[in-house]
Order: structure tokens, then sequence, then C-alpha cells
């Protein structure tokens, strides 16, 4: 499909984190990559690394909240991108932060900011390279989601439903593809080795005086230090992006890492408020 390539593999959020390494691990293994990231200056460490005995990593320039119309924006790059690499056969929509703070605290333009990173800017990219895949009979889209697409906690509302959003769009494109021979799957990762955490947003009034919520965060933070000891290698995410890529029927979600699994489990064995009690007491 990809000249001497395995196949091409279109990665968002490529300089650091799960993009980077899945784009080293994915060059490895004989893929072409096309990573993005804001700013190409942020890759070139990435594109050394990966090209050092044959080129294979090719980076790319790409603000994914930029309004179509604009230049350089999703619309105008991907098109570009089919016609230089004559096909894309997967996508990676890895590029996404999280925003931080009681949902109360939360402003609807800090919100809208999260939907425009988590959500739209997949969908937007996927709906931009479905043709291209149908038109072949192949396609992988692979949403790099969260264990809050299925579990939400306390304090990180926003970027849940966020998630939340993304597994839906993932469910429904995934029916409407499948006909066709392009499949749609999520990854739902817990507590990964990444860039995460210290990339997270926390909202402008997150720790308001006017609010009450100053000892729950506090409580919430001391908790969520004991989690950093369960923390993951990320490498497992890129090779299961790899399986997903060469499986014949890719399922439709693969949590990743025991508390990842666990919480989802949880929600779907124990009474709601058994579930929900839990829950506070591990996060606050």
């Amino acid at each position: 499909m990809s000249g001497n390539f395995r196949k091409t593999v279109f990665i968002t959020g490529a300089s650091s984190g799960i993009g980077k390494i899945a784009s080293l691990y994915l060059c490895e293994k004989g893929y072409k990559v096309i990573g993005s990231s804001r700013k190409l200056g942020r890759l070139e460490a990435l594109a050394t690394e990966a090209n050092k005995t044959r080129e294979r990593f090719f980076p790319i320039e790409l603000d994914i909240n930029l309004k179509n119309g604009e230049p350089g924006c999703i619309e105008e790059v991907l098109p570009t991108l089919i016609d230089q690499h004559n096909s894309i056969d997967v996508l990676v929509n890895n590029a996404g932060y999280g925003l931080w703070g009681p949902l109360e605290s939360i402003s609807v333009s800090e919100m809208e900011d999260q939907f425009k990173t988590n959500v739209f800017a997949p969908f937007r990219l996927s709906k931009l390279l479905i043709s291209n895949m149908r038109e072949r009979g192949y396609g992988r889209i692979i949403n790099i989601s969260s264990v809050a697409g299925w579990v939400a906690t306390p304090f990180n509302g926003a970027y849940a439903s966020s998630k939340f959003a993304l597994e839906a769009q993932t469910e429904a494109l995934r029916m409407e593809l499948w006909p066709f021979g392009v499949t749609v799957s999520s990854i739902q990762p817990g507590l990964f080795d990444t860039d995460f955490q210290s990339n997270m947003v926390q909202g402008m009034d997150a720790e308001s005086e006017e609010l009450p919520y100053k000892n729950l965060i506090n409580r919430y933070r001391r908790k969520h230090k004991k989690w950093r000891k369960v923390i993951h290698d990320p490498i497992r995410i890129a090779k299961l992006i790899e399986r997903i890529i060469e499986s014949d029927r890719p399922r439709l979600r693969y949590p990743i890492g025991f508390e990842a699994r666990a919480g989802i489990l949880g929600s779907k064995i124990f009474p709601e408020r058994i579930y929900q009690w839990m829950i506070s007491r591990t996060s606050m």
C-alpha cells in the first residue's frame, strides 16, 4: 500500500509522549510515519533519531485548532499530505490535553477549547481521510482516548466530557465505515509515563477562594501522588497501535493498564452508589 513501507501512518501530537514513542516504534517496524506538531522545531530530534539509517519519519507542522480557512489549517494540510504520500493508511488521533478543575470553576471558553482539541480535531481529520480510505477499501482510524472516556472522576469532568464524546464519535463512525473496509478503534489508557500530567491545563478559577473545593482538592492531590506508583511504560501503547493496524478485525475499544480495565469493569458490575463511593474514596 505504501511503496517499500508496510503502511503509511499519520500521527498527531508526535513531538512528545505517546505520539513520539509510537512514531519511533512504528518507524523501527518498517512503517512510514508522518508526525505532526504545532511547531516543526519540536520534531527535529525525533526526525534525526528515526531517520538515522533511512528516511521513514516525515515531520509536518500542523495546528489542529486552526479554523477552516486559516493558513495551515487541517482542511488545507491534509489534502496536500494525501497527494504527497499517495495515501494515508492509518490515522492516529493522538494530540490532546486535559483541562483540570471543578466543573463549576470551568468557563465556557475553556470547555470549548477542550472540545476543540479533543473532539472536533479528530472529527475533522477523520472526515478528510475517510473518502480516500473508502476508495481503497482499507483504512484504520485509531483514537487515543482514555479510561476517562468511560469513567469520570472528580475535577476531571471537562477532560472526561471530551473523551466520552470521542468514544461516542468512535463508536458511531465504526458502524458507518466497517462495510467499506475501514475500521475505527479507541485506545483507553490508564496511568502511563508521558507528559500528560505536566501538560495538563488547570482552569483559571479552579482554586478560587470563592468556591468551596479547597480541602477536597488538597485531598485529591495527596491521593493522586500514590497512584503514580502504578504508572506504565508507554511503549505498550505503541505496540498496541501496531496490533490494531495489523489486525484483520480490530476491536472497538482497547483499555490498557490494569487500573483502566479495573475501572471500566467496576463501572459495569457494581451498583451505581457503591461504585460512586469507591471512585470518590480513591480520588479525594
